[in-house]
């Protein structure tokens, strides 16, 4: 009896080996990159951490006082500080000159600026000016005024206008000189298309056809051949630019009298002179002209160029017309 009342705490105690197991249960087990930290005094608010652990959320701006209209922008826009004013952004605007149109643009700096430019400031000056461009020995579009020294060779035919002659081809090499002024460019001290000038020019052309009977009825009429036709001419000239870039277009429109032989006619005479030209800067031209008087008209078209290019075809042309036996 005493023996089975001893017995009973042994069937109602745990095995001595179950209590450290359920202490192990208790504690939470070790991860496979460490230790797994339980924090004793757990955050109430969720929003805290609700990052998922790399990191907390700032709390979202409250609009609900009305202190600010507009929200930032998506994309990161800096917010302006009390103490920094927002930058503004510079307005640019355009502002309408005087005189506006396509000829009157200004020229691109492209085409005015080089890399050498910082160490030549003789660059920003036409070629062959003085004074700033206020005379050009070659003609440029903002100089006030400018000489002019070109030779050209032109081509074209010689109409005679009666029953004294024959329509023959003609050809004629031609010196010119003069002066043009650009008179609002040197009133104003700005850019203006327009200019005037005066030239004189002579001319060495090629001989007529005419013929020793005045009767066109003769079944054989003789003709004989004119010396070289040599011209005299003073005309003026209006022209007008067609922008400010260096060496830019330019139109020259030419009326004047020429003084010239008129077919086998003894003495000479007086006539008229008219020209249209294409100009490229002071440099070159193509140009359409005619000579006009009595009973003999020439209407020739040809190309011409600055006397600093055009020099040493000069020497050669006389040097050969010389050489042929030619009086000049």
């Amino acid at each position: 009896m005493l023996a089975h009342l001893l017995s009973l705490p042994l069937l109602f105690a745990p095995p001595a080996e179950d209590a450290p197991r359920a202490e192990a249960e208790a504690e939470p087990e070790a991860g496979e990159f460490g230790e797994l930290e339980v924090d004793p005094n757990p955050r109430s608010d969720p929003s805290e951490s609700a990052s998922g652990g790399y990191g907390t959320l700032a709390p979202l701006p409250n609009y609900s006082d009305g202190s600010s209209d507009e929200q930032p922008a998506e994309f990161g826009e800096l917010e302006p500080t009390p103490d920094k004013p927002p930058r503004k952004q510079q307005e640019v605007g355009f502002e309408e000159p005087e005189d506006f149109g396509p000829f009157f643009e200004p020229e691109p700096a492209s085409e005015l600026k080089f890399p050498g430019d910082a160490h030549r400031p003789d660059r920003n000056k036409p070629f062959a000016s003085v004074a700033g461009g206020m005379f050009c020995f070659v003609e440029d579009s903002v100089c006030g005024s400018a000489l002019i020294a070109d030779a050209d060779v032109g081509v074209g035919v010689n109409m005679i206008t009666s029953d004294r002659g024959l329509d023959v081809p003609y050809t004629q090499f031609r010196v010119r000189g003069g002066l043009m002024l650009r008179p609002l460019r040197l009133a104003k001290k700005r850019w203006h298309p327009w200019g005037v000038g005066v030239v004189a020019s002579w001319s060495l052309g090629s001989g007529s056809i005419t013929a020793t009977s005045r009767d066109p009825t003769e079944a054989l009429i003789d003709v004989t051949e004119t010396d070289p036709i040599r011209s005299w001419r003073v005309a003026l000239v209006n022209q007008i630019w067609l922008s400010q870039k260096r060496n830019a277009l330019h139109l020259d429109f030419t009326l004047g009298g020429v003084n010239s032989s008129v077919l086998d006619a003894s003495g000479r005479y007086w006539g008229t002179h008219a020209e249209a030209a294409l100009g490229f800067g002071g440099w070159g031209g193509l140009y359409i002209a005619g000579d006009f008087l009595d009973s003999d008209t020439r209407v020739f078209i040809g190309m011409r160029g600055h006397g600093i290019a055009t020099g040493p075809l000069i020497a050669l042309i006389v040097l050969g017309l010389v050489a042929g036996g030619v009086a000049l």
